[in-house]
């Protein structure tokens, strides 16, 4: 079992070649590129997606891996979450050895391994460079492709900074010198997420109207910021997240260029900065 520590920022494809040229410029100690096919499986019940968890087999050069992730801790686009790693012999996972082996103690777990089926998959191009900071090491990886599923498809263009060794401090460090332009934001939903919501608007609704009757403050504010940068128009989501936040937002479009622009992002890299100081 790992700790998985990294910070996802999303971005719009404009802004990808600027920050590759920026990190390849740094104290890079390795780089590489690679092209990964995930494929994500659960139960016709959606047992990993109710538990907030993902199941998933990666195929890197015929190797394979299936990876459970926990659900963990998610705030501002800060990722805090122990994850499951266990090498395959196909691509076909076997999820009662990784229960028996990590001790999970997940009830039914032979009959959760008996009935799962490919959910989604997420194939992408991941350009990744381990960069030193300090006494850090931090793995910085920027993945372009797409997720799929049976209701529809979507583009993944995405920056995730992962802490490999030393202090969640120098992450930050790092990240308040990359250039930052709008088209940059945080996000607190992770590919394993958003494959379970692609092409379905009305299942993303639901989530909102639950988070809203059991989450508040901070938590609360970026499942709104995430929901209002995904969907289509919804104006009452739109005065929760304007109550919430205490800004005055006109429009959906309105809300949807702030939400992306440099301001945003900088506002939400000062509240990372100040969650860290009091930790």
């Amino acid at each position: 079992m790992e700790n998985e520590i990294e910070l996802k920022i999303m971005l719009k494809a404009e802004n990808v070649e600027t920050l590759a040229d920026w990190f390849t410029q740094q104290n890079v100690l390795s780089q590489a590129t690679d092209i990964l096919g995930n494929t994500y499986f659960d139960t016709p019940e959606q047992f990993f997606a109710q538990q907030k968890m993902g199941l998933r087999v990666r195929n890197h050069n015929q190797k394979y891996e299936m990876t459970l992730k926990t659900k963990g801790e998610i705030v501002d686009g800060l990722h805090i979450r122990p994850e499951y790693n266990l090498p395959l012999e196909s691509y076909q996972p076997d999820f009662k050895r990784l229960n028996s082996h990590f001790n999970l103690q997940i009830p039914q777990a032979e009959q959760i391994a008996q009935q799962l089926s490919p959910t989604f998959s997420t194939d992408f191009t991941r350009r990744k460079w381990l960069i030193g900071l300090n006494q850090s090491q931090i793995e910085v990886a920027l993945d372009q492709g797409m997720i799929k599923n049976g209701f529809g498809e979507e583009a993944i263009c995405e920056l995730e900074l992962e802490l490999k060794s030393g202090s969640l401090t120098d992450i930050l460090a790092l990240l308040k010198q990359i250039p930052r332009q709008d088209g940059m934001w945080f996000s607190n939903l992770s590919k394993a997420q958003r494959g379970y919501l692609v092409g379905q608007a009305v299942k993303f609704k639901q989530q909102i109207s639950k988070a809203l009757e059991s989450s508040s403050g901070e938590v609360l504010l970026q499942q709104l910021a995430d929901y209002i940068r995904t969907v289509e128009q919804d104006l009452e989501v739109l005065g929760n997240f304007s109550q919430l936040s205490g800004l005055q937002l006109n429009s959906w479009t309105e809300a949807q260029q702030y939400l992306t622009s440099k301001t945003y992002f900088e506002e939400n890299l000062a509240k990372i900065e100040q969650r860290l100081a009091k930790n």
